[in-house]
């Protein structure tokens, strides 16, 4: 995939375009990269890899090109060497085969999270030898904040401090689970209506963006503009969708499967064997995470030294692109600097 147009970064900020070596043939993986001009050599303490989540890829989700809502921006602005890593099936990274596929109905969701984690692995290795560190900070938000976490339990050596934005874990959650099995059989993942990926529209992610919120109130927390410009930074990606009437964008249902097992308390990894400083955060009108799951994860980091715990106000799912973004972006930079 050929990306039209790439916004210059600011005045005092280097970007580079990194496609790297999955861990499986055939999949090439995109790494955007910001730092300061003129630095070059950076300490553990400021190297920062950010893993998105299921909606959007690496470039969407934290360098949205609209002044003051890239949170890249104000990582690199601050002196970290960030990077952005597109996981496979998303962005200028490629698409696996399961994901071309022009008939979804009944096959295996494509993307697990568990392949997620060996695109992070791919990508930490390529920042530490590239950059010479032994460690970096990685931030997962949404799905990344299960994927992040589970590549960290297996290689806290390479690993300095986590953040969880929006995070998820698993609990026993019956309700939850029902969505995605076959109404007259319990308990058995309903193929047909989650395939392989299927089409999100943009009146699907007003939906999830407006979170549980009452009222008009989240009309006050956010630009409708930068809304609008978050849905066509999406269709970037995505031609073929950006074709179709609706607009719509291919999303893997591997995320969804992930969600149903953590639905059955089946966590992707366990939380006993992270070591390092974690942070968990989100807003308190967020319609995904939800602090009961989140405050039994934050109870099981037993072994995270200098683990913390955030809940912000008046924030939803997407607090990155709201009105308080500045308070999300001091909160995460108080936790990696401390």
């Amino acid at each position: 995939m050929v990306l039209r147009s790439v916004s210059k970064p600011p005045k005092g900020i280097v970007q580079k375009e990194h496609f790297i070596d999955s861990l499986d043939p055939g999949i090439r993986l995109h790494v955007r990269e910001k730092r300061p001009k003129g630095k070059r050599r950076f300490e553990p303490a400021a190297t920062l890899l950010l893993v998105h989540g299921r909606g959007a890829s690496a470039p969407v989700a934290f360098d949205l090109p609209v002044p003051g809502y890239s949170w890249m921006d104000e990582f690199a602005v601050r002196g970290y060497n960030v990077f952005a890593l597109s996981v496979r099936g998303f962005g200028l990274s490629t698409r696996p085969l399961e994901l071309l596929d022009d008939d979804p109905v009944g096959k295996p969701p494509a993307i697990r999270g568990k392949t997620v984690v060996r695109d992070i692995d791919a990508a930490v290795h390529f920042i530490r030898k590239y950059k010479e560190v032994d460690r970096i900070n990685i931030l997962g938000r949404s799905w990344g904040s299960t994927t992040v976490p589970a590549f960290t339990a297996n290689n806290n050596h390479a690993v300095r401090r986590i953040v969880l934005y929006a995070p998820y874990y698993a609990m026993t959650n019956p309700e939850r689970a029902a969505r995605f099995e076959v109404p007259a059989h319990p308990g058995k993942w309903d193929s047909k209506k989650w395939g392989a990926w299927f089409w999100t529209t943009e009146k699907d992610l007003h939906r999830r963006w407006w979170g549980h919120i009452r009222g008009s109130a989240h009309h006050r927390w956010r630009d409708s503009r930068v809304v609008r410009r978050v849905w066509k930074e999406r269709l970037r990606y995505d031609p073929e969708g950006a074709r179709r009437k609706p607009t719509a964008v291919r999303s893997p249902n591997g995320s969804y499967a992930d969600l149903y097992d953590r639905a059955h308390n089946k966590p992707l990894y366990s939380a006993a064997k992270i070591r390092c400083p974690a942070l968990l955060i989100f807003g308190d009108h967020d319609g995904s995470a939800n602090e009961p799951e989140a405050w039994s994860l934050f109870q099981k980091l037993k072994n995270s030294k200098g683990k913390k715990y955030v809940v912000m106000g008046d924030g939803t799912h997407y607090m990155e692109f709201e009105k308080r973004r500045g308070e999300l972006f001091r909160e995460v930079q108080l936790f990696l600097e401390s």
